[in-house]
């Protein structure tokens, strides 16, 4: 079985915001002259249904209003978009032109920002409107002079995310108590205990019991987990292999899916939800929206499934640390 391919999360996509669309070619609005902007995104699934409202929200009110037409030109996973912006950014034979918005990873608004490509968003906003929004947050988008140059839409942390109808009935059973899921070595020792459960259930069936827990990202769960003991995951821009306590954090998921009792998955972990082969997963906040309220199992049988929320687990000893993952907007410097 292959391990799930992820993505540094750490540095999130980044996306538009309306009030920096109008405000980019005002003057040409103002003269009455149609003025249509392009938007590239990496939105997919429900998200993208959402944007898509939200766009066609703003054609139809202000944007009709102050003629402005915001149509998305490219939809693109994130890697495949960095590489066509760069393209563009370097005039490569047959890139495609320029967006005027765009979502990018910080890398490549630095490759556009270095060109003189971006937007200063900062003349577009009052102080007191920008003093609306969490100074950190503002300050994570100048990325070169102190010009802002992205700007902070949405932001998110990652969580334990629980089915907590199978885990009451579990726990009804064998006792397991939710409190032991704050750390990775209770959720270790819970996986265990419940794997031996779903295996008893079927005596004539052996070795058959069920996974408990998968993280959504095994990078995250890496680097976090060294943070939070005091350690560097990353040393000199390479994976300190030698690391003891990298060592460490693997370990309490490698033992664990050897056993059966944590799901290796090539996938996301709400896949595995849908279905109860697992019980909880580690995971961003905005990816509740598709935790299912359903579950179905193998036999076609369904049962409702409440979702329970715990703060992001805590290996023992060590710090309170979560990731922060957001979305922001780039607009394309117009000349």
């Amino acid at each position: 079985m292959r391990l799930k391919k992820t993505a540094i999360l750490i540095i999130v996509a980044m996306l538009l915001i309306p009030v920096a669309i109008l405000s980019v070619n005002l003057a040409q609005s103002r003269n009455h002259s149609p003025l249509a902007l392009t938007l590239w995104h990496n939105y997919g699934g429900q998200m993208k249904n959402t944007m898509d409202e939200l766009i066609e929200e703003f054609n139809n009110t202000l944007g009709l209003k102050k003629g402005i037409i915001v149509s998305v030109t490219s939809i693109s996973g994130a890697e495949t978009l960095h590489e066509k912006l760069t393209a563009a950014a370097n005039h490569d034979p047959g890139a495609t032109p320029l967006p005027d918005i765009t979502t990018a990873y910080p890398k490549t608004a630095m490759i556009l920002a270095d060109k003189g490509l971006l937007l200063n968003l900062e003349e577009q906003f009052s102080r007191q409107e920008l003093s609306a929004y969490i100074p950190r947050f503002i300050e994570e988008g100048r990325l070169k002079e102190g010009k802002l140059y992205v700007f902070p839409t949405a932001k998110s942390t990652e969580v334990l995310l629980i089915n907590a109808t199978i885990f009451h009935r579990f726990a009804q059973a064998t006792g397991a108590k939710i409190e032991d899921l704050r750390t990775f070595e209770g959720i270790k020792r819970t996986a265990e205990l419940y794997y031996k459960w779903t295996d008893s259930q079927t005596p004539d069936i052996p070795n058959d019991g069920k996974t408990f827990y998968i993280p959504d990202s095994l990078f995250n769960l890496a680097m976090i987990g060294c943070e939070q003991l005091d350690s560097d995951f990353i040393k000199e821009e390479k994976i300190d292999f030698s690391n003891p306590i990298s060592e460490k954090v693997w370990n309490i998921y490698f033992e664990s899916a050897v056993k059966g009792a944590f799901a290796i998955y090539d996938g996301y972990a709400s896949d595995l939800t849908k279905t109860g082969d697992i019980v909880c997963s580690t995971g961003s906040t905005a990816g509740v929206v598709f935790f299912s309220p359903t579950v179905t199992y193998p036999d076609n049988t369904t049962e409702p499934a409440e979702l329970a929320l715990l703060p992001y687990p805590v290996f023992e000893g060590g710090k309170k640390i979560a990731i922060q993952r957001g979305a922001r907007y780039v607009c394309h410097q117009i000349k």
